[in-house]
């Protein structure tokens, strides 16, 4: 084990990072739409390897973490992280793939910007009164959703067919967390994250001679880089690790063994590089360590997901490892799925569907049937009421049942000809990612102290439609949602 310390802030900084340059930094310019860019930042990628290999050379891995005086811990939960890791480590290379402005930033609008999102088409999301209320009140809840939502809310379902810009908020925004993140006392976020758009789309930080912890933090030289994710390492030691690969890729994180963050979460580190790493397969990639409970159902699969991302089962390692390089892509915060590599990692299911299946009517009302915690309360009527709305609209009832769970293929399909899903909180809604954009989701969501809107915002992201209907009490055993509410809801969106 290695001793660390926590780093203080330095004096006079500006914690933000909106338009601010950082070097070291290669910047890799690039023109065309975001497919065309993203093409380009993998080829470019292959040119910076082969740059970092003739520098280092091929031998021994050459780390001396545990001979620093001080290893230093800087999270990436703060707003001037990226600055601070520029100015104080300049042997951790961050390669960014710039944000093109239109140069009128004020103006910046999703429908029409090709160059720096996937997707360009979002929908307003709603929710019913009650949850609608708590999203609006001042500290109602601790997750902080009036901030995070700045205290907006929409009742009318009808206002989710307006087609609708992404706000800039939902780029720059960051999960709140008292002990990691927590601006303004929590009540606001910086100014700046409403009116700017981000200096980047997205960006890659690469380590050489590094150890790589079991959660995905890597320290290099005097630096342990913790990203920001569910977790909060500021511990004073650097994992001992025996085993040493020429180069590994990170997307292990915190709480990534269970299925919503290890789909949700780590899965989207991977989507941006699927190309150079098919490309380089000689890169392993570090992923959570399953054990227990989580080994059998959740560890196969991550890896049936990874091969279809192009990922063979050898390459997968778990930490603690070292490497005499790291690749290290941005986190994705707790509960709070990164744009661009959501959308990436839908568009790459959604193919990878369409080439491997046969085509799909889209026309399944598909509920997501728990069998033990957070079910729906009143399980039964749902179930009766959906069936008859299935059968007055043309519409399939499928039943996403836990127990057993689905094969993959059969959920992948299940969820790409969903038009309609309706679910208690819960894993399986992180089906989704292989639903199309536009399908209508209806969400029993948990009541307080439980308040959990993570499938909000990827819905939303993804382009679907999204209701919130909050459950009248329980959830750690029932989501307590009425039959007529979901009833109501379904026929109301069924009906525009």
């Amino acid at each position: 084990m290695c001793t660390a310390r926590v780093d203080a802030p330095l004096s006079g900084e500006v914690a933000q990072t909106v338009g601010v340059k950082v070097n070291p930094v290669i910047t890799v310019d690039t023109i065309g739409n975001f497919y065309e860019r993203l093409h380009r930042f993998n080829v470019e990628l292959d040119t910076i390897r082969q740059q970092i290999w003739e520098h280092r050379g091929h031998g021994d891995w050459r780390g001396d973490v545990c001979s620093s005086a001080v290893i230093e811990v800087l999270s990436g939960a703060r707003d001037d992280y990226l600055e601070v890791l520029a100015a104080k480590y300049p042997h951790v290379t961050t390669v960014f793939l710039p944000w093109i402005s239109t140069g009128r930033d004020h103006m910046w609008n999703s429908l029409t910007d090709t160059t720096n999102l996937p997707s360009q088409l979002y929908h307003q999301w709603t929710a019913d009164d009650a949850l609608c209320t708590l999203i609006e009140t001042p500290g109602a809840t601790s997750a902080k959703y009036d901030t995070m939502f700045n205290r907006i809310c929409v009742r009318n379902i009808n206002e989710t067919f307006r087609p609708q810009s992404l706000p800039l908020i939902q780029l720059n925004g960051k999960a709140l967390s008292q002990l990691m993140y927590w601006p303004n006392s929590g009540n606001a976020y910086p100014a700046h994250f409403y009116t700017a758009t981000p200096p980047f789309v997205f960006y890659l930080h690469v380590h050489h001679d590094a150890v790589v912890s079991a959660n995905g933090d890597v320290t290099s030289g005097s630096l342990k880089l913790v990203l920001y994710t569910c977790e909060r390492d500021v511990s004073p030691q650097v994992p001992h690790a025996d085993v040493v690969y020429d180069e590994v890729f990170v997307i292990a994180q915190h709480w990534g063994v269970a299925v919503f963050h290890s789909m949700c979460e780590v899965l989207p580190r991977i989507a941006l590089y699927r190309d150079f790493l098919q490309r380089n397969p000689q890169i392993r990639v570090v992923v959570p360590e399953f054990d227990g409970a989580h080994l059998s159902h959740n560890w196969y699969l991550l890896l049936d997901l990874l091969r279809i991302v192009g990922i063979e089962d050898w390459r997968v390692v778990v930490g603690p490892v070292r490497a005499k390089v790291v690749y290290q892509p941005r986190s994705t915060m707790c509960g709070f799925a990164n744009v661009q590599e959501s959308q990436m990692l839908n568009k790459l299911y959604q193919n990878y569907i369409s080439r491997n299946f046969s085509p799909q009517k889209r026309n399944r009302l598909v509920l997501v049937r728990r069998s033990a915690s957070r079910k729906f309360a009143e399980q039964r009527g749902i179930e009766q009421v959906l069936m008859r709305i299935a059968r007055d609209y043309g519409l399939i009832y499928t039943p996403f049942i836990d127990n057993p769970t689905p094969s993959l293929n059969d959920t992948m399909i299940m969820f790409y000809s969903a038009a309609v899903i309706v679910a208690p909180h819960g894993a399986g809604e992180s089906n989704m990612f292989f639903s199309q954009p536009g399908t209508f989701i209806v969400e029993g969501v948990c009541n307080l102290p439980h308040v959990n809107l993570c499938f909000l915002r990827l819905a939303y992201i993804l382009g679907h439609h999204w209701h919130g209907i909050l459950s009248r009490g329980g959830c750690e055993e029932v989501v307590d949602v009425s039959t007529a509410s979901i009833e109501d809801t379904v026929r109301s969106y069924l009906d525009l």
